[in-house]
């Protein structure tokens, strides 16, 4: 009986040091994300299809540009704009921080503390690169169940891999980042005049 009870007092503290290792790398990241402005070029890889592009972030706002979609988010009002064929459709809502998550890896991390349980996942080989696995794990699954996030050894995230209830899984990869940049207040907020929008959905 003694060992048992030591045994299992030995893995709990196992388990209480690999989540404050974890606790580490994740808090380190967010802290270099929050220097000021960062951009972050991007590939998705969601069920063999590929998706490329850029993300702009200032704190909660941001720019998110994929080609044929684009995303403009001031910290309350979204903007999407969605192009096919030449024609182009604006939605606009008022999303919440659930619903951010997806779209912004950076509001993710910022926040995982009210969403998930984390753990550490070691050293793994992702994209040909050595980087450091956090686990993150949902609370409540109704948008994300689950999250692994990728480190480099500076602390730059170098790969997120999302799986949603459903099962389906995106995978995205930071291809390059700078930080510490400063964007004009406008860059967050529709643009009416550069994108005209063929038609208007307000969802708010």
């Amino acid at each position: 009986m003694r060992n048992i009870i030591l045994s299992l007092i030995m893995f709990v503290s196992s388990m209480a040091s690999a989540q404050g290792v974890a606790d580490v790398w994740i808090n380190k990241t967010i802290e270099k994300l929050q220097n000021k402005g960062s951009e972050i070029s991007f590939r998705i890889d969601e069920d063999g299809m590929r998706l490329s592009g850029k993300l702009l972030m200032d704190d909660n706002k941001f720019f998110y540009d994929a080609g044929t979609i684009k995303i403009w988010f001031d910290g309350t009002t979204q903007w999407t704009l969605q192009t096919d064929a030449g024609y182009s459709e604006l939605y606009i809502n008022e999303p919440n921080l659930e619903d951010l998550q997806i779209i912004n890896p950076y509001l993710l991390l910022k926040h995982y503390k009210d969403f998930f349980t984390i753990s550490d996942g070691g050293e793994k080989s992702i994209n040909g690169k050595l980087a450091h696995m956090v686990k993150l794990n949902a609370i409540d699954n109704s948008v994300v169940s689950s999250v692994n996030v990728y480190i480099a050894n500076d602390n730059t995230p170098i790969a997120v891999e999302l799986v949603l209830p459903d099962g389906m899984v995106y995978e995205i990869e930071m291809r390059s980042m700078r930080n510490g940049l400063t964007f004009p207040k406008n860059t967050f907020t529709y643009p009416e005049k550069e994108y005209p929008a063929n038609e208007v959905i307000d969802m708010r």
